[in-house]
């Protein structure tokens, strides 16, 4: 016959435990075999031990760290690393949504590129027919911003490129505004317009003008960078103009 299992019912405070069976807190004699916990209690010391853990990341200021494998589930709130892309797809509304709530600045959806040759966001548009778009801002607000970008190391904020030579690189509906790139500017009288320009200049720079009020017989002869350094440019007319006049400027590099 094979020995009988031991009892595992628990025992009142202060009795004695029978024979074969260890009382919870002290260890089993040798050759005997203590009681497993049951697995309802184990789930709850982990379920435990797993929270204690989250609430010091969370007082440290550390989150919570998943290098999950290929196959597993996002988390939220969790950093999740795969060797594979994770792809969502939906044939109606957006695939991914993210949203900032609550107040201050804040970022709903950000991507980040550290290697030299790296991509942060991408968007591509593949369909062979119509006017699909890789990647879109919307901005209803009177202020707002559909889609800004900031240079702030000496690059390059915007960059458009067309392969194609039928594509085109960059097309506005709608008004162009060039904030310290253009402007108009006025003289009490001469022949001489000297404009200073935020933002620096080059020796490159192309500067464009025209007048904006009519002087029979006047017109722009030129307009250049008078100094880079100081930010400044020169519009130069055919003859000193009698009154105020004013001219209108764009400065390209």
């Amino acid at each position: 016959m094979s020995p009988a299992e031991p009892d595992r019912t628990t025992l009142p405070m202060g009795a004695a435990a029978p024979p074969g069976v260890t009382p919870p807190g002290r260890s089993s004699p040798p050759g005997v075999q203590a009681p497993e916990l049951p697995s309802s209690r184990r789930d709850m010391l982990r379920a435990g031990g797993t929270a204690l853990i989250a609430s010091l990341l969370g007082v440290f200021g550390l989150g919570a760290v998943t290098s999950a494998k290929n196959g597993e589930p996002v988390r939220a709130g969790d950093k999740t690393t795969a060797t594979r892309a994770t792809l969502l797809e939906s044939s109606k509304g957006p695939a991914l949504q993210a949203k900032m709530v609550g107040k201050g600045e804040g970022v709903g959806l950000k991507g980040t590129a550290g290697s030299a040759k790296g991509v942060g966001v991408q968007g591509e548009a593949t369909s062979e027919k119509g006017a699909s778009v890789g990647v879109k801002g919307l901005s209803a607000s009177p202020e707002g911003i559909a889609g800004q970008f900031a240079a702030t190391r000496g690059g390059t904020a915007v960059e458009a490129t067309a392969s194609d030579k039928e594509g085109v690189a960059l097309r506005t509906r709608g008004r162009l505004e060039l904030r310290e790139r253009s402007g108009i500017s006025s003289v009490s009288g001469g022949a001489e317009f000297v404009i200073p320009v935020a933002g620096g200049l080059s020796d490159k720079s192309l500067i464009i003008a025209t007048l904006q009020d009519h002087f029979p017989g006047v017109h722009v002869e030129s307009a250049s960078v008078l100094d880079a350094k100081d930010g400044l440019i020169v519009v130069r007319l055919s003859q000193a103009v009698p009154e105020p006049a004013r001219v209108g400027w764009i400065v390209l590099d």
